[in-house]
């Protein structure tokens, strides 16, 4: 019996004494660096061709489009609220509700991509270890929109006036 009993406390001290939890360690992340990153490293955005708003303001959803532009000028702290608002608006966006004007199949991919690139940037997990992950995703929503206004003003651009003949 006292054999049984010095084996539990012996039991007991180990099993207290090696106490293995591992503990996470969560480094906050650099604002600043993130900061520097979006005033420094993010392309410039493109703007829609005035001469031709009439045109694009037919399609309802170009304003919700067009918040990508505020990403830049947002401060790093306050960013995920219009990234998630903007996920949020672009899933709203129906693809085959665009005008005829603006219904080209160029338009529509470039419009695919973005919201692709926009769908993919995750900013509830912002951590050091995503945080390269991030600004690559961060980058390529504003490459992906400037793509997109690109073709959306050669498209309504081009001269409507040829004629293709088929023979």
């Amino acid at each position: 019996m006292k054999l049984i009993r010095l084996f539990l406390l012996c039991l007991i001290v180990v099993s207290c004494s090696n106490d293995n939890k591992k503990v996470k360690t969560s480094y906050t992340l650099d604002y600043t660096e993130l900061d520097n990153f979006i005033k420094d490293s993010l392309p410039v955005t493109l703007e829609l061709d005035s001469a031709h708003y009439q045109t694009f303001n037919k399609w309802k959803d170009i304003s919700l489009i067009n918040s990508v532009k505020k990403i830049p000028f947002v401060d790093s702290r306050q960013l995920s609220f219009p990234v998630n608002l903007l996920k949020t608006d672009i899933l709203k966006i129906i693809d085959t509700n665009v005008p005829s004007e603006l219904d080209h199949p160029q338009i529509i991919g470039r419009f695919r991509v973005l919201k692709t690139d926009i769908l993919k940037i995750d900013m509830d997990n912002l951590s050091t270890e995503n945080f390269n992950l991030f600004q690559n995703h961060l980058k390529d929503i504003i490459v992906s929109y400037n793509a997109f206004v690109n073709t959306m003003n050669l498209e309504v651009t081009k001269d409507k006036s040829e004629v293709f003949i088929e023979y």
